[in-house]
């Protein structure tokens, strides 16, 4: 199914927008001159760019539709204009290769005549003097200190690109009616990819339009494919990868349910519940904080606050605390047994006591999968950082592991905060 936010945009064929239009060249006749028929999806990312109403587009499309081919084709068919710069940003090196060999396929099929093909830097200079740029997320100070026409995110969901784009690039489409567009696989909803895809739905973001596409735009994917996915597939894999879905993750480490298990607990009696919370201490790596109430009666777990910063000092982070201690009236606080020196500090300097938490990864890991399982867990909506560690924690992928271990990344450190917390509360309450 394709879904396309604005009511607009046509995915029948490629609409003509008069001489506001962004690809100033015809569309259909470069497209016939590469031998290719626009499938609706295609047909949808091309208006959505082309019309002079929207300036950011993401498109979230399954897997074997070309996104790579069709960013690459929409980069030229800019740079044909002269005196433009496309820049077409990736999540590393290798795949950056891949956009960098299709563009010097294209301009050899068109015959275009080239100025300069730099390898190293990945840049390509025309004989109207557009270039072409190709660059990686982790090295985008490299790419700035120029402005440009178009910036395509390819595969966007796979690296946490947002403060590259907002901090970074997003200065640099100062060119009058210069556009972005973002385009991947689906990896989960809580990360900036689907928080992006959402503002294409929103009346506060008016410049914003997105498009969904399963594979059932796909002319190419038979049935036989589909069902061969399916049975070497997970249902969570396929439906990330074949249906665009942004509620699974392959990898996760917990399958958590969003429909179920997120709410607002503003208001929610307390009074009866055992509170505590889990701290994982960090410097450069931030510091997270959960905060927890338990209901003995229902017999669940309810996530009511939060605070994770870095590059922070003790008495800063402290004085959060003492905050949500405050708010909540918390009654134990489980901390990384590795930071002894934090549990020092806090119980000497700023009165605020707390408890080796039970580290034991596996085991934690799957006492909290089995809260979530049962739909234990009950999560307060404004716990962002919360609700993205429950989506984005996940396991190595590593086929060379000698043990199952879980990822080092962005969402670790909310998730091991959360991990102390339950796993040590389950473990140690009855002591109380």
């Amino acid at each position: 199914m394709l879904d396309i936010s604005r009511t607009d945009i046509e995915q029948e064929y490629i609409m003509k927008f008069g001489e506001d239009r962004f690809v100033k060249l015809p569309i259909n006749g470069y497209m016939e001159l590469l031998g290719i028929s626009p499938n609706t999806t295609q047909n949808a990312i091309i208006n959505c760019i082309n019309s002079p109403k929207y300036r950011f587009v993401t498109a979230a499309v399954s897997r074997r539709q070309g996104k790579t081919y069709i960013a690459n084709v929409i980069g030229q068919l800019v740079c044909l204009v002269p005196n433009s710069n496309v820049l077409l940003m990736s999540p590393n090196y290798s795949l950056s290769q891949i956009s960098f060999d299709l563009q010097r396929n294209l301009i050899k099929h068109f015959e275009l005549e080239v100025l300069r093909d730099n390898a190293k830097d990945k840049v390509i200079e025309l004989s109207n003097h557009s270039t072409i740029r190709m660059g990686s997320v982790n090295q985008v100070d490299s790419v700035v200190g120029r402005s440009y026409d178009l910036i395509i995110f390819d595969e966007a969901a796979l690296v946490d690109g947002k403060d590259a784009f907002n901090v970074a690039l997003r200065p640099t489409l100062d060119k009058e009616n210069s556009k972005a567009l973002f385009i991947s696989t689906p990896r989960g909803r809580n990360n900036w990819f689907a928080e992006f895809f959402q503002r294409g739905y929103s009346d506060q973001f008016p410049e914003w339009a997105s498009v969904k596409a399963t594979y059932h735009e796909n002319p190419r994917i038979s049935d036989e494919d589909i069902a061969e996915a399916k049975k070497t597939m997970s249902e969570a894999e396929f439906n990330q990868e074949y249906m665009a879905d942004f509620n699974t993750y392959e990898g996760q480490v917990w399958g958590f349910n969003h429909e179920n298990c997120v709410s607002d607990l503003a208001e929610i009696d307390t009074s009866k519940m055992d509170i505590f919370a889990g701290m994982d201490v960090g410097y450069k790596d931030p510091t997270a904080f959960c905060v927890i109430g338990y209901d003995w009666d229902a017999e669940k777990y309810y996530l009511l606050d939060e605070y994770l910063d870095a590059e922070r000092t003790t008495e800063q982070h402290a004085e959060k605390i003492r905050a949500l201690i405050h708010k909540w009236d918390i009654d134990y606080i489980y901390i990384d047994s590795a930071a002894q020196q934090t549990r020092f500090d806090f119980a000497q300097n700023y009165d605020i006591t707390t408890m080796n938490a039970k580290k034991s990864v596996l085991d934690g890991i799957g006492h909290v999968a089995a809260i979530c399982d049962n739909d234990k867990l009950l999560v307060d909506q404004r716990c962002k950082e919360a609700l993205l560690s429950l989506d984005q924690y996940q396991w190595d992928p590593n086929p060379n592991l000698l043990r199952e271990k879980p990822v080092h990344n962005y969402a670790s450190h909310m998730a091991d905060a959360l991990r102390y917390a339950l796993y040590s509360f389950e473990t140690t309450a009855t002591t109380f």
